[in-house]
């Protein structure tokens, strides 16, 4: 009776412990993260990475902001933690199978630096600004003619998720940081319906430079449904257990 009684509380503690790990595991399946290898040298955030394999990874911050941890090749040394804020979503929030880079390009004394960073497979997260030092930044806002956010030089990693951000300008004016409202989708109107017509696209100038990187996808994330069948099952084998147990003890 004992050993009977055992095997029961084992196997609800196991149910109970299933449970309990089940919503860890799969928040972390929605972690951003991305593998890439560079064959130049590259400015994040104002640490220069050389060519090699990395790794790249979000880290939930405080407010309108980010935190970005760049990895070597296995994950097993943290080279720097950059500031990021949100970027909006493509157009049309299209489901992108592999990560996308955008760069501020190379200027006289100075390597091409990340702009902007887009996971694989994460449509409606949008993408990840990285955030540079004032100085760095006001050189970046005079290269591509637009405005650059920045945070003050002396900030360490520790004080990212507290400082307060700035926007540079190519003029090199300083002024405060407003994150931008979020906009809503304009409504379609019904239109009458017209035979369709060739359009023409006018070129536009590009402010980043975009140039892909070699990059790896990371292995998806297993689905959940067996964790909780075999947790169900664990969970009627231990309630049907009980009931053998009280009509033998009555």
């Amino acid at each position: 009776m004992k050993g009977v009684t055992s095997w029961l509380v084992a196997g609800m503690c196991t149910a109970v412990l299933g449970l309990a790990v089940a919503p860890a595991a799969n928040a972390q399946g929605t972690v951003e993260q991305s593998s890439f290898t560079l064959t130049e040298p590259l400015d994040v955030g104002g640490t220069i990475l050389q060519p090699g394999d990395y790794q790249i990874k979000v880290v939930l911050g405080q407010g309108n902001r980010n935190l970005l941890r760049v990895m070597n090749a296995d994950g097993t040394q943290l080279l720097c933690t950059v500031l990021s804020i949100p970027h909006p979503e493509g157009p049309g929030a299209v489901k992108i199978p592999a990560s996308r880079y955008t760069y501020y390009p190379a200027s006289a004394g100075h390597i091409m630096a990340l702009r902007t960073w887009y996971a694989a497979d994460t449509p409606g997260l949008g993408g990840h600004d990285i955030v540079y030092p004032e100085q760095r930044a006001m050189e970046l806002a005079a290269l591509v003619k637009e405005p650059v956010v920045a945070y003050p030089d002396k900030v360490t990693a520790a004080e990212y998720d507290t400082t307060p951000l700035v926007v540079v300008t190519p003029a090199k004016e300083v002024k405060p940081y407003e994150m931008a409202a979020a906009e809503e989708p304009p409504v379609p109107e019904a239109a009458p319906v017209e035979p369709a017509k060739p359009e023409v696209v006018a070129a536009q100038p590009a402010t980043a430079v975009e140039k892909p990187i070699q990059h790896e996808r990371l292995p998806k994330t297993a689905s959940n449904v067996p964790l909780y069948a075999g947790l169900g099952f664990l969970a009627l084998v231990g309630a049907l257990g009980l009931g053998v147990l009280a009509r033998r003890l009555a």
